[in-house]
C-alpha cells in the first residue's frame, strides 16, 4: 500500500500540476495537499492526471498489451508458452508474483487517487458553477470505472478515497467485493446525475450523461451475477440498458453498418466510430500500444504475445464478422522469380490464428507510426454491447420481448447471420451470451462474461492449450492474487493474516 500511495501519487502530483503556473513552486514531496485545488485550472489538471492512467504508452494503463494478457483467462485469447506471464493467465494458474499485473495495477489505482484529488476538492473550487460539476463528474465516472476493473480482475482490494498520502492506509485491509461495488455505484451514480447530455468540449474521450448510464448497466449486470448475485439487478441493468438505447439515436449513436468499419485505422481521420461510447484516445504522442506488434505472428515481424483460440474460432459462425475478427493467413513474397506463397495459420510458429481486429490496421500510414504503436483508440464500451446487455438482463427477469429480439437480431444481421424467434427463455439467454462472445471477441469483455456467469470451467472446452487443474481457481474465488509487491509491503493485505 505504500508502494500505491507514494509512488502513484507522486505521479499525479506531477501530471496534474505540470500545466498550471500557479501550483509549479510548490514542493508537494509526492504528497498531493487537499488545501491546493482551489481553481477550476487546478481541478481540471488534477482531472488530466486522472486520465492519464489510463493510457501512458509503456508506463501504465489500459491500453498496453499486459492488459490482454490479464483477459486471456477466457476462451477467445490464447498467449504461447513462450511469454511465462501470459501462459500463467491464459491457463488461469495465476501467481501473485505476474509480471503482467503492474501496468495495469498502477495505472488504474493512478486513476483512483487523480479523480479522488477532484472530488475531494471540487466543492471549494472557484470558477464556473456550470462547469465544476461536469469536471466532478467526471472524476466520478473514472474513479467507477477503474474500480470496476480492478474489482473484477483482483476482487478484494484496497478501497482508496483519499488524495493525501496517509498512513493508516498504508496499512490498511482489502475491502470487500460488496464494500468496493457500493463506492463504484455511489460514483456513477453521481457521474449520471453531474454530466450533461454533451460530451465537454465535444471530446470523445469524455463520458456523458449516456456513456455513464451504459457503464452503470454493465456494473448491475455484473452484480447481478458471480460473486454478489444481487436480486433485482438483472432488472436494474435491463432498464439501464433499455434507456441508453431509447436515447442513444437523438445523441448520434448508433450501430455501424459493418463489422469491417469497427477498427480501420483511417489515418487522418479520428478512428471513431458510431456506436462508440467510450473509448480511450491516441495521437501520435499518446499511441495506444496494444495494437500491432502485440497481436502479430512472428512471420510478419510480430512478437508472438497475443493470439486467438483455434476451439474458439472453430465455433464462431461464418459471416462477414468472422473476417473481421481473425488473422489466418499472410503472403509470403516469392524470391527469384518464385510465386508468392500464402502461408496459413497452421504453418505458423505458434499454430493460432490472430485477431485481426488487433493487428492488421494500425501498421504505417501517413502517421509514420510504428508497428508497436497506433493512433487508432481503445473501444472500451460500445453500443452493441449495451444491446446484448439489455437482451440478456430482460431475458433474466422475464421472457424475451420482441424489442430484445430486436436489438439481437440487428446485431446477427450485421454479422451476415440469420435472425433468431420462437426461442424459450434459456434458448435466448444462451444466444445472447454466445453472440457477446462472439461480437465483443478480443475486446476485454468475455473474461469477465466468464467470470459472472462461473463459466471459466466449462470455457476450457474451447482451449486448445494444457492447463493445470490444480492450479485453476475454484468457482468461489476466480479472480487474481493481489500482487507481491502490494502484500509484501503491507502484509494485512493478504487474507491469509
Amino acid at each position: 500500500m505504500k508502494k500505491i500511495l507514494k509512488y502513484v501519487l507522486a505521479s499525479v502530483s506531477v501530471l496534474a500540476f505540470a500545466g498550471c503556473s500557479e501550483f509549479l513552486t510548490e514542493e508537494t514531496n509526492g504528497q498531493v495537499f487537499d488545501n491546493v485545488l482551489t481553481s477550476q485550472e487546478g481541478l481540471e489538471a488534477a482531472l488530466t492526471g486522472a486520465y492519464n492512467g489510463l493510457n501512458s504508452p509503456w508506463a501504465h494503463g489500459l491500453c498496453n498489451g499486459t492488459f490482454q494478457q490479464l483477459v486471456s483467462g477466457g476462451d477467445d485469447i490464447y498467449c504461447p508458452t513462450s511469454d511465462a506471464n501470459g501462459t500463467q493467465l491464459d491457463r488461469c494458474g495465476v501467481t501473485d508474483s505476474n509480471g503482467s499485473f503492474g501496468s495495469t495495477w498502477n495505472g488504474l489505482y493512478k486513476v483512483v487517487l487523480g479523480a479522488n484529488t477532484v472530488i475531494n476538492n471540487y466543492e471549494k473550487c472557484t470558477g464556473s458553477t456550470e462547469t465544476i460539476p461536469v469536471i466532478a463528474g467526471e472524476a466520478y465516472f473514472l474513479r467507477a470505472y477503474a474500480y470496476f476493473m480492478l474489482v473484477r480482475l483482483w476482487g478484494e482490494i484496497p478501497l482508496i478515497k483519499s488524495s493525501s498520502y496517509d498512513e493508516e492506509e498504508a496499512s490498511m485491509s482489502a475491502s470487500s467485493e460488496a464494500e468496493v461495488y457500493r463506492l463504484i455505484e455511489s460514483d456513477i451514480d453521481n457521474a449520471v446525475n453531474m454530466l450533461g447530455d454533451a460530451r465537454r468540449n465535444n471530446e470523445i474521450g469524455r463520458p456523458n450523461k449516456l456513456v455513464a448510464r451504459a457503464l452503470r448497466a454493465e456494473i448491475y449486470l455484473t452484480e447481478a451475477g458471480w460473486p454478489l448475485k444481487k436480486e433485482g439487478y438483472y432488472e436494474k441493468a435491463a432498464t439501464e440498458a433499455k434507456a441508453v438505447l431509447d436515447a442513444s439515436e437523438a445523441q448520434g449513436v448508433e450501430l455501424a453498418e459493418s463489422c469491417a468499419d469497427l477498427f480501420i485505422n483511417k489515418e487522418e481521420e479520428n478512428c471513431i466510430t458510431t456506436e462508440d461510447l467510450f473509448v480511450i484516445p491516441a495521437s501520435t504522442t499518446d499511441y495506444i500500444v496494444f495494437y500491432g506488434a502485440w497481436c502479430e505472428p512472428s512471420e510478419i515481424g510480430g512478437w508472438d504475445i497475443i493470439f486467438a483460440e483455434v476451439g474458439f474460432m472453430e465455433k464462431f459462425p461464418e459471416g462477414p464478422r468472422k473476417e473481421a475478427t481473425f488473422y489466418t493467413e499472410y503472403t509470403k513474397k516469392g524470391e527469384n522469380g518464385a510465386p508468392d506463397e500464402v502461408i496459413s495459420w497452421q504453418n505458423w510458429k505458434q499454430k493460432h490464428p490472430g485477431i485481426l481486429k488487433l493487428m492488421k490496421y494500425p501498421q504505417g500510414g501517413k502517421n509514420n507510426v510504428a508497428n508497436c504503436n497506433s493512433v487508432l483508440p481503445a473501444h472500451m464500451l460500445r453500443l452493441s454491447q449495451t444491446a446484448l446487455t439489455y437482451a440478456e438482463a430482460e431475458a433474466r427477469t422475464k421472457a424475451p420481448s420482441q424489442e430484445a429480439y430486436y436489438w439481437l437480431n440487428r446485431i446477427r444481421t450485421r454479422a451476415g447471420l440469420s435472425e433468431y424467434s420462437g426461442l424459450s427463455q434459456q434458448e435466448f439467454i444462451d444466444a445472447v451470451v454466445n453472440e457477446r462472445a462472439w461480437e465483443l471477441a478480443g475486446e476485454g469483455v468475455r473474461w469477465f462474461d466468464l467470470l459472472r456467469l462461473e463459466l471459466v470451467e466449462k470455457s476450457f472446452e474451447n482451449k486448445n492449450n494444457e492447463y493445470d487443474p490444480t492450479m485453476l481457481r475454484k468457482s468461489d474465488r476466480y479472480t487474481f492474487p493481489l500482487p507481491a509487491s502490494e502484500t509484501l509491503l503491507n502484509p494485512n493485505l493478504n487474507p491469509k493474516n
